[in-house]
């Protein structure tokens, strides 16, 4: 059965869904190109949930139960929002485009991924294959090689492929070059710079700090940039190159620790020893008792998503009481007392803390 939690959720994500249909959807004045696009930032499979295979699949379990939460727990303070890699089911991932709707939705910060280029360049750009070895092109681009294999202005050239599942968005976006065009790190920051949106930049290829660094400060955007990798060592460069501390006693340039499915007993020791400001865990790893050692510790905390080939793997063979990022799924891990959420659909987690905030008030 549905815990209190993910009834209270789709209870509110299913009136808005519902006004989005008569609204958007019923006017006789709505082009079909209209209509896609708004089915695209709210469609139905991410506002109801998934019910489970049978009551007792082995593979399935409760998320809420999992993270650990209380049921009956109000909120009390609400998350910052992250755009993970902008919009990617509105615009396609790590765009100009799509963070600037990441910006428009009302996200607090965008997510991004960055690579160094042969000619010294920074892009924006994720890419296949693992953390040891990112950037692969296989599946973005249909074509062998690697990111780091190009120039940026090779780069600007590639054409990303619109069938692949791990672009979320409609294939006719992904088409358009004006649209899909992988951007310089410093056009992402100029364009950042005037929507006053907070970056948060993981290091994703070699050789990054150092560049990342210089780029930032020549921009003037300190205060508006974080760094983040899932390879600690690049963090501990960073506080070694900048120690810097403000009159409160925080770091003045912003690190996050990380981690992926497997957390280590002292994961928090670990991203002391860096100098992090921060520990980012994948959302079902986040749970309520780990937040709050990292409060205690002094440290702020942030649940990642995955991509949505991940997501959807995750709510087909894992979580029962939860649908593929629907207001269930949030609302669980808001419940966690998280500091900031980086998701993949942004519009869906911004709507149900206006509903949610509503509510509240109307108390």
């Amino acid at each position: 059965m549905k815990s209190r939690i993910v009834g209270e959720a789709t209870s509110i994500a299913t009136q808005s869904v519902g006004n989005f249909m008569r609204s958007d959807i019923t006017s006789s004045s709505t082009t079909e190109s209209q209509i896609f696009d708004s089915l695209s930032m709210n469609r139905i499979d991410c506002i109801t949930s998934t019910p489970p295979l049978c009551d007792d699949a082995p593979s399935y379990q409760s998320l809420v139960e999992l993270l650990g939460v209380d049921e009956d727990a109000q909120l009390h303070t609400f998350p910052q929002v992250v755009g993970h890699r902008g919009a990617p089911y509105m615009e396609l991932e790590n765009t100009l485009i799509g963070f600037q709707v990441a910006a428009k939705l009302g996200c607090d910060a965008v997510e991004l991924d960055v690579f160094l280029l042969k000619c010294g360049t920074l892009v924006v750009f994720h890419g296949g294959g693992t953390d040891d070895n990112p950037g692969c092109l296989q599946k973005y681009c249909s074509i062998e090689g690697n990111i780091l294999d190009y120039t940026a202005e090779e780069a600007k050239q590639l054409i990303f492929n619109p069938w692949f599942e791990e672009f979320g968005c409609l294939p006719h976006k992904i088409k358009d070059r004006h649209r899909s065009r992988i951007p310089t790190l410093e056009e992402v920051l100029l364009d950042a710079k005037k929507s006053g949106i907070t970056v948060k930049i993981e290091l994703k290829g070699p050789g990054t700090v150092e560049p990342v660094l210089n780029l930032v400060e020549r921009l003037d955007m300190v205060e508006k940039c974080h760094y983040s990798s899932f390879d600690h060592r690049k963090l501990a460069r960073i506080r070694e190159l900048r120690p810097h501390r403000g009159s409160d006693g925080e770091y003045v340039y912003k690190t996050g620790a990380l981690f992926g499915s497997y957390v280590p007993d002292d994961f928090i020791p670990q991203a002391l020893s860096v100098g992090a400001s921060e520990i980012h865990l994948k959302y079902d790893t986040c749970t309520k008792s780990r937040v709050s050692e990292i409060h205690a510790a002094g440290l702020r905390s942030m649940a990642w998503f995955r991509g949505p080939v991940g997501m959807k793997e995750d709510v087909a063979y894992k979580y029962y009481d939860v649908g593929n990022e629907d207001a269930d799924m949030y609302l669980a891990v808001m419940k966690t007392g998280v500091w900031s959420m980086c998701v993949n659909r942004p519009n869906v987690i911004i709507e149900l803390m206006r509903k949610l905030k509503k509510r509240s008030w109307s108390l």
